[in-house]
């Protein structure tokens, strides 16, 4: 029955309508269990309450089980913590459903001696086969039924969502495979444009450098899964310099800690979106102040970046920055619960503040 009840869970639904599923089971566990006691008790009403009861403590095991003791211990390897408190678990519930049944047919546990006396045989049965035994095991029963059926499917969900990333990763390499040019062709034409250059020409001699840089680590230096902190912090550098060169003169850029942080290692390209998505909505009114302020620090393990800038239209941002939003997935999937991303983007200020464990 409970396989019947749960295998609706496979669909892509699965964690927002597992109420639905658990009424169900409800339901249906209800209705079986009710015509079962009926078979054995001299009334309807005492029948239903005896599956009331049977169905409220069940439902609750169950429900601690595969809600907080399967995420909580048992995916995070405390096999042992989590084995002790399901025992307990089985243990309190199943008492509780012993003592309310006796209560239910005018019964204690104080009358064993004399009930054992009165009826001898066949109540020493109905109380450790029936009640005790058979109260244990259907909580038993139902929580490791609800536990074996919600390992299964999030399992098979766990495979499919490894499966998506990996075919999103071999499309993503194929087609930058298919976009890239010969690194050293890219070299070579930058170092002929460079020498090309008239010597008195600094500023254009040093853009081409910087150029040369972004695309060496761009190329050669992202490789791994992580790179150096300070790295990542000379290529973002790179960057903005080569923007103060080709942005307006109305605005204002300024950054700190970029060149000071070392000894760290993070994932490539978590930053970049940030700083681009602050050039290509900051504002460019002559007549207001337009801004750029990106900081960076270290405390503690923990690694800060803070970038603020201005922009002329409130809730532009939060609608065009895809940038943005691949940067949260790819927080999610590097540095699950090891992060916190907070946006603020009122009265015409972006403020970004990213923190990540970087230990």
């Amino acid at each position: 029955m409970l396989v019947l009840v749960y295998f609706p869970l496979m669909f892509n639904n699965y964690y927002y309508n597992r109420r639905i599923y658990y009424l169900l089971f409800a339901l249906a566990y209800g209705f079986v269990w009710y015509l079962f006691k009926l078979g054995g008790l001299p009334s309807p009403v005492l029948a239903l309450f005896s599956t009331l009861i049977d169905l409220s403590f069940s439902f609750v095991a169950l429900i601690i089980t595969v809600e907080l003791l399967l995420p909580r211990l048992f995916y995070k390897g405390y096999y042992w913590l989590f084995t002790f408190n399901f025992i307990l678990v089985i243990a309190i519930t199943g008492s509780l459903i012993i003592l309310s049944q006796l209560k239910l047919v005018g019964y204690s546990i104080n009358d064993y001696d004399k009930n054992i006396s009165r009826y001898k045989e066949h109540y020493y049965y109905w109380f450790w086969s029936d009640l005790v035994l058979g109260s244990y095991f259907l909580i038993s029963f139902i929580a490791l039924g609800g536990f074996a059926i919600r390992l299964s499917f999030d399992r098979i969900l766990s495979a499919r969502h490894v499966a998506t990333l990996e075919k999103e990763r071999s499309l993503a390499e194929l087609e930058m495979l298919k976009n890239q040019i010969n690194p050293h062709f890219l070299f070579n034409a930058l170092n002929t444009i460079y020498y090309k250059i008239d010597r008195i020409n600094g500023p254009a001699r040093l853009m081409v450098e910087q150029f040369s840089s972004l695309l060496r680590y761009q190329l050669y230096e992202c490789n791994e899964a992580e790179v150096k902190l300070e790295k990542e912090l000379k290529f973002i550098t790179d960057y903005i310099e080569l923007q103060k060169e080709r942005v307006s003169k109305d605005l204002t850029i300024t950054y700190d800690g970029l060149k000071t942080i070392k000894s760290f290692f993070i994932a490539p390209f978590i930053l970049m979106p940030i700083v681009e998505n602050c050039f290509k909505h900051v504002s460019l009114n002559p007549y207001k102040k337009n801004s750029i302020d990106i900081h960076c620090n270290v405390v503690n393990g923990w690694f800060y970046f803070e970038t603020i800038n201005t922009f002329d239209q409130p809730g532009q941002v939060s609608k065009t920055g895809i940038g943005l939003v691949n940067v949260r997935k790819r927080l999610d999937l590097i540095y699950p619960e090891k992060h916190a991303l907070n946006i603020d983007n009122t009265d015409e200020i972006f403020k970004l503040e990213l923190k990540i464990n970087i230990e």
